[in-house]
């Protein structure tokens, strides 16, 4: 699971996939080189790796793939880097152009707003994103609330304090989730 986290920078903060999900990737991508290595030099042929082939191109994705969110305090610009290594798209907004961030919950598989999370059809979801206005929005994340942990809520603010932008969230944190005695752990 690729995870996002914030870290700050002297020139505000920034929104990115955890440098452990780089390190795992690039630790695997590694040790599958290391085992190709080692079975060429004994004379196994590539084709019957296929297999280990495939799974290490995915690790190298995984090593270089970036989905970045800069917020620029000094030069009140936002910039997004979406791609893998040097191969990436680059967009900028304006401070001005942003009219708040938000956090918007719903529940996945219905329209209704009234609709409650089941464990198998329908999950809670939340969605992180940029309102630009006039029904322009840029999504950030969108993940499981449960998957979340309430980490994507915390960075919200973090970036909204940090930046000084506005914050809308449809509801307060745990006030209208059901939990029972089963969610709980002990």
């Amino acid at each position: 699971m690729v995870r996002h986290t914030t870290y700050i920078k002297p020139y505000g903060i920034q929104y990115r996939v955890t440098n452990m999900f780089h390190g795992i990737s690039g630790f695997f991508s590694l040790f599958l080189i290391w085992g190709i290595v080692l079975n060429i030099t004994e004379g196994v042929s590539l084709l019957s790796m296929t297999h280990i082939l495939i799974l290490l191109l995915l690790t190298l994705a995984g090593t270089f793939y970036r989905d970045t969110w800069v917020f620029d305090k000094q030069e009140q610009r936002i910039t997004s880097i979406y791609g893998f290594g040097p191969l990436c798209k680059r967009e900028q907004f304006a401070f001005s152009e942003v009219h708040q961030l938000e956090l918007n919950h719903f529940v996945r598989g219905t329209t209704d707003k009234d609709a409650k999370p089941t464990k198998r059809r329908f999950r809670a979801m939340l969605v992180f994103s940029l309102n630009l206005g006039e029904d322009e929005k840029r999504d950030i994340e969108i993940i499981a609330e449960k998957t979340s942990g309430g980490r994507t809520e915390s960075a919200v603010q973090a970036i909204s304090a940090v930046t000084g932008l506005p914050l809308f969230v449809d509801r307060p944190r745990d006030l209208d989730l059901n939990v029972s005695y089963k969610d709980m752990k002990w």
